[in-house]
């Protein structure tokens, strides 16, 4: 097991014990990471949780960083601001690994799209490029039964255990602890976190009537999540990828090469957008992919990830495929810009040592999702490529995503909740949405909060980024705040720009 990380001078890190199953007393424990960073102004409201995504983040690391700083400074400095690696999560136990080694994990997977990821250009409409995705169908098939075959072997008793719902009553099993059963439960949750908010609000007869101050943001679409067939959210997630691509494409060239590695002097957005389709296509990636194979790379399928992770958080310029484009604009030759390669799955994490990677964030997914019988590996694959064509062609083929694992992962969570999600809560729950965010589109938001009625205030931010936290806006951060603390509703549409550029 890992150690807990250096915290900030001020988070308190610990240990806390849950039932594995709650309806089974018989079936073990399970030992949470927890961190608190404490309020620093008086008198304190409360503890508010927070759940910074994923599923598969770390909340202990968040709050052991300087964002539990400004998550205290957002929230007016008066919560206890309280985290947790969930179940499976980081430094929790039991954890959710299926291989003991990064070296194990490269052999299983080796060539095939969940590892290597999705070697195409422009929308995937080249035949060979069509072809040869087709004929890992059988191979990737086999490589998914044969990995749940390899969580019974390295994590037997925890994948049935980390659904969202026991997640949600560890929630409140922990706010109880902290501040007793008779006062309402605070939390901010984005991106996965939103449905951990939603689960608190609906799944357990209970929790609905002990919902405090509540704000969901970046958020995913709970009916997909536990009522559809998993690869199905792939779709719905990225339906806003391209405008995201638009507005970084935008900012950047208005930013200029001082400040966006992609810019040249001179460079529009139209321009930007064409060097990234020729490096994608042509100069770099695709064509040197396919002419050296494995051991050179700047792949396509890198360089449609890493886009994704910049579109994540635009203000980051050191994605590497990003920093490659630029200097291969630069350079007399293309070569100058290959990177070492690193597979598309393992650049989810970096280490000197060789720790495979947490199957958390499929095992999450697979726990809470709809066992739907009659999906193939072949659906999935049909499914990505339709993406690609005609939902996002930056995006579609960007990852393996963990909705993709669903169909042959072989257990589902002990407890499972489909829902209804829209039942009505003690105070109004302010859901929060991007307007171009790349992952959990501001459709998602706004279904989520016609659905709620009167039980949800709803705010829109002019941004392009994964949740409101990806750029500044003071006019968000206020009302952030203003609900923290005193408990202050937005006007109903509330628009809110930023306040920050790359």
């Amino acid at each position: 097991m890992g150690t807990m990380p250096q915290p900030n001078n001020t988070a308190q890190c610990g240990r806390f014990e849950v039932p594995l199953d709650y309806q089974n007393a018989t079936a073990g424990k399970a030992s949470l990471a927890v961190v608190k960073y404490p309020a620093t102004k008086q008198p304190k409201i409360g503890t508010l949780f927070w759940n910074g995504g994923g599923p598969g983040g770390s909340g202990v690391v968040d709050l052991a960083s300087a964002l539990a700083q400004i998550l205290s400074d957002t929230t007016g400095g008066q919560y206890d601001i309280f985290s947790w690696d969930p179940r499976g999560v980081g430094l929790t136990q039991p954890n959710a690994a299926c291989f003991a080694t990064a070296t194990e994990e490269a052999l299983f997977w080796g060539d095939t799209v969940p590892y290597a990821g999705i070697e195409a250009r422009g929308n995937s409409t080249d035949r060979a490029d069509i072809d040869a995705f087709y004929a890992q169908v059988p191979q990737v098939d086999e490589k998914l039964v044969r990995l749940g075959q390899k969580y019974q072997e390295y994590s037997p008793n925890t994948f049935r255990y980390i659904g969202t719902a026991a997640v949600a009553r560890d929630k409140v099993v922990m706010h109880d602890y902290l501040e007793g059963p008779d006062k309402p439960i605070n939390f901010w949750g984005i991106s996965y976190g939103s449905v951990l908010g939603i689960y608190l609000a609906n799944s357990v007869s209970v929790f609905p009537d002990r919902v405090g101050r509540v704000v969901i943001d970046g958020v995913l679409g709970p009916e997909y999540w536990a009522q559809q067939p998993s690869y199905e959210l792939w779709g719905v997630s990225i339906q806003s990828a391209d405008d995201a691509f638009a507005g970084f494409v935008t900012a950047c060239a208005s930013a200029g090469p001082g400040n966006c590695a992609l810019a040249l002097n001179g460079s529009t957005p139209d321009s930007l957008r064409q060097d990234v389709w020729n490096a994608i296509d042509v100069l770099i990636a695709y064509d040197y992919r396919k002419s050296h194979g494995l051991s050179l790379v700047l792949s396509s399928a890198i360089v449609h990830f890493d886009l994704l992770k910049k579109m994540y958080f635009p203000t980051n310029n050191n994605t590497s495929s990003v920093g490659s484009i630029s200097k291969a604009k630069r350079a007399t030759e293309w070569d100058t810009a290959l990177l070492p390669r690193t597979p598309v799955f393992r650049r989810q994490k970096s280490s000197n040592s060789d720790p495979a990677s947490s199957y958390a964030f499929q095992g999450i997914t697979c726990a809470d999702s709809v066992d739907a019988g009659n999906v193939t590996t072949k659906v999935v694959f049909d499914n990505i490529l339709r993406v690609t064509r005609d939902v996002s062609h930056m995006l579609g083929p960007s990852q393996w995503f963990s909705f993709h694992y669903c169909h042959r992962w072989p257990v589902r969570a002990a407890e499972r909740y489909t829902g209804p999600f829209n039942k009505s809560v003690p105070y109004p729950i302010l859901v929060v949405g991007n307007k171009a965010d790349p992952i959990t589109p501001f459709a998602s938001a706004k279904k989520v909060a016609e659905a709620w009625g009167n039980s949800t205030f709803l705010v829109e931010q002019d941004n392009y980024g994964h949740t409101s936290i990806a750029m500044a806006s003071d006019c968000t951060t206020e009302i952030l705040r203003n609900y923290f603390l005193n408990g202050t509703l937005p006007s109903l549409g509330q628009f809110c720009g930023i306040n920050q550029a790359l």
